[in-house]
């Protein structure tokens, strides 16, 4: 239907038609809206967000100023790992496809836990 052979003004509407599907197919997905943003550690963020039609994979994203961590998922929920204890991170979820990556979602603020007392020992050393 869109082959080599047919003729511009004869088939200006299947042409642009034609034009429309490749382009579409071509498109970055929508952006997603994440739905909420925790953390039960100390080193990481659990992000959940809606589904974004023709979306193959979401790059989740946690920002503390100038550094930042990036994880590539297929599905919600995901998360981000690696990050620093109780810390605030701004969080982003981006949907990609064949034709690219969203913009990045709308953040959400999320502090990582601290680390638990019972995992922290102090030792006094005594020289004589």
């Amino acid at each position: 239907m869109c082959g080599a052979k047919s003729k511009p003004l004869a088939f200006a509407g299947v042409l642009l038609g034609c034009l429309e599907m490749i382009f579409s197919a071509n498109t970055a997905p929508d952006i997603p809206v994440i739905d909420q943003a925790y953390s039960k550690l100390s080193n990481s963020i659990t992000v959940e967000w809606r589904a974004v039609p023709g979306a193959t994979n979401y790059m989740l994203t946690a920002q503390d100023g100038d550094s930042f961590v990036e994880t590539i998922v297929k599905n919600s929920p995901g998360t981000v790992t690696g990050l620093k204890p109780g810390t605030l991170y701004r969080i982003t979820v981006r949907s990609i496809n064949s034709g690219g990556k969203s913009q990045p979602s709308p953040f959400r603020k999320v502090k990582t836990g601290g680390l638990s007392k019972s995992y922290v020992k102090f030792w006094n050393v005594i020289i004589t």
